[in-house]
């Protein structure tokens, strides 16, 4: 099944839509991704390069949100994962180790946090917004119409930003994110 959608098939769609679409999608597990996964859109037969793309949990909640705009998905997701606490891409891993309770202040087992949260995180799942020759402002802007329809807690463990205005769901999704 495919776990990658294209920007342009939200055309006329609304907030809510989009939303219901997003929720119902095939989410590919994290644990059965492959390297080739994320270097092609099969359905248009080119490099999958440039989008959204967005982490579930085993209760099908989005709780991360991130944009590739300048380097390709490979490169994007997979820095999520290093295994280091102190590699500075790996904001989606870290975050789930804190909100998971796995962070080890002892820093003899820092390494062993990632570690436990491997065999969690491996049931979360992946969706694939493909925006290829979009821009980076339009894929920004993309992540942030998003960021306020899901409110992922992994992107805002602190606190949500207060410049991040609502959004009413009758609201045209595509329209929404060339306001932005």
């Amino acid at each position: 099944m495919i776990f990658k959608l294209n920007v342009d098939d939200f055309n006329g769609l609304s907030i809510a839509d989009v939303k219901n679409v997003l929720d119902q999608s095939y989410k590919k597990p994290l644990s059965e991704i492959l390297l080739f996964d994320l270097l092609v859109d099969e359905e248009k037969n080119e490099g999958l390069r440039h989008g959204v793309y967005m982490y579930f949990n085993d209760k099908n909640e989005c709780v991360y949100i991130g944009k590739c705009s300048s380097s390709h998905f490979a490169h994007r997701i997979g820095g999520h994962f290093g295994m280091s606490p102190k590699y500075g891409m790996n904001t989606f891993l870290k975050r789930a180790v804190e909100k998971l309770g796995l962070k080890y202040k002892d820093k003899d087992k820092a390494y062993q946090g990632y570690v436990e949260a491997l065999p969690i995180i491996a049931n979360y799942e992946l969706l694939i917004i493909n925006s290829n020759r979009k821009g980076n402002k339009f894929i920004s802007s993309l992540e942030k119409v998003l960021h306020i329809t899901y409110r992922p807690e992994l992107n805002f463990p602190k606190s949500y930003p207060k410049t991040y205005k609502a959004i009413a769901d009758n609201a045209v999704f595509i329209e929404e994110v060339k306001k932005l």
